[in-house]
């Protein structure tokens, strides 16, 4: 399908925020430095959409709106890349196992954001990587997504028994409001669901939390792409990139023989390294392969290689310094720092084939760690 011309997605808290100066199109990820946002507007909840792959997780699920009336439905609009959705999967969760035995439900429409993201199979591994127990739902062509006007990842829609939608959630947070309203509506029918002690109330953008630098995309991006030198480089250009200055908080700066493509950019030879600065207490990028089965990938923080107190969970150690094995289009966790603090990390292929879409961070709130 053309997703240039479907809805325009974002991610979390991936939006199109109105506390932007500027307006952002296409399919970019901007990180709001807000919790989520809350519409309590009452109206019925779409069908879910054709041409979709239902990814049941164990038994066979219903996959209509109409069979769940009865029940309290959760509807999970994710991206299996964005770390914003992977750090609501432990908050659903826990929801699932205190309320699924009284009638609560989850299904998790996944969308796309980047090519790897419409490979049915990559969606089912990280389901099952996540350890996600409800269904899944593969948005291939976008029908549900457009159905309900999904503003980004994670947006979260809860389903009355009678079939009407009663609150929204965009992005991170208000995860009280949310549980409160669904033990409400289960409390009626369950009364004994009141004496269930809540989940705690964790917001991950007090102003203790700490600031990041905002989502980092690499690629053309319909213009957005944060990679310093692109100059005339446009997609399905192959180039050497020779830097001009050190990258800038947020951009990103190749070295050597890249090519250009939509939603990232592939290396091409050895010596190819890609630096990106940024502020955070974590580091994680977008990864995957368009030729070999794996590719080992040496890290480096402010010239040096990457130490251990500062690694993330997919990080490994040999004579050579720290590294990653991609061997999955996955998101892979590289930095996990003991202080929120500025860096400047560099990312070294031994070899043809990476391609990185993008780096996302955390805060010092918010430490997802490797299911």
């Amino acid at each position: 399908m053309d997703r240039n011309q479907s809805a325009e997605p974002s991610c979390n808290s991936r939006k199109k925020p109105a506390l932007l100066a500027t307006v952002l199109s296409g399919w970019l990820c901007i990180a709001i430095p807000a919790p989520g946002q809350v519409d309590q507007k009452v109206h019925p909840a779409p069908d879910f959409g054709a041409g979709s792959v239902w990814l049941d997780q164990g038994a066979t699920v219903p996959h209509h709106i109409s069979d769940y009336r009865g029940h309290v439905l959760l509807i999970d609009f994710r991206e299996y890349t964005c770390i914003n959705c992977i750090r609501d999967f432990g908050v659903i969760k826990g929801w699932y196992g205190k309320y699924h035995p009284y009638g609560f439900d989850v299904i998790g429409v996944h969308y796309g954001e980047f090519d790897i993201g419409f490979d049915v199979n990559n969606v089912r591994a990280a389901a099952q990587r996540f350890r996600l127990p409800w269904t899944i739902l593969a948005d291939q062509n976008g029908t549900t997504w457009k159905a309900y006007a999904a503003d980004g990842w994670p947006t979260r829609y809860l389903v009355d028994p009678r079939g009407d939608i009663v609150m929204k959630v965009f992005g991170e947070g208000n995860d009280r409001e949310m549980e409160t309203k669904l033990r409400e509506l289960l409390g009626v029918a369950h009364p004994e669901v009141m004496k269930t002690d809540l989940s705690p109330d964790e917001n991950g953008f007090k102003p203790d939390c700490g600031t990041t630098t905002q989502e980092t995309f690499v690629g053309e991006l319909h213009g957005r792409g944060a990679v310093e030198d692109m100059a005339d480089h446009h997609t399905g250009d192959l180039a050497d990139f020779q830097p001009p200055h050190s990258p800038p908080d947020g951009s990103v700066m190749l070295v050597g023989r890249w090519r250009v493509e939509h939603d990232g950019v592939v290396s091409e030879g050895h010596g190819a390294t890609a630096e990106v600065r940024y502020h955070a207490r974590s580091l994680y990028a977008v990864l995957s392969l368009t030729r070999e089965k794996q590719v080992r990938v040496y890290l480096f923080q402010d010239g040096n290689s990457l130490p251990k107190e500062s690694a993330g969970a997919d990080v490994k150690f040999d004579s050579k310094g720290s590294y990653v094995e991609v061997t999955d289009a996955r998101m892979y966790y590289l930095e996990r720092s003991p202080v929120l603090t500025a860096h400047l990390v560099a990312l070294q292929p031994e070899g043809s084939g990476l391609k990185l879409h993008s780096f996302t961070y955390g805060n010092n709130c918010q430490l997802a760690d490797q299911p």
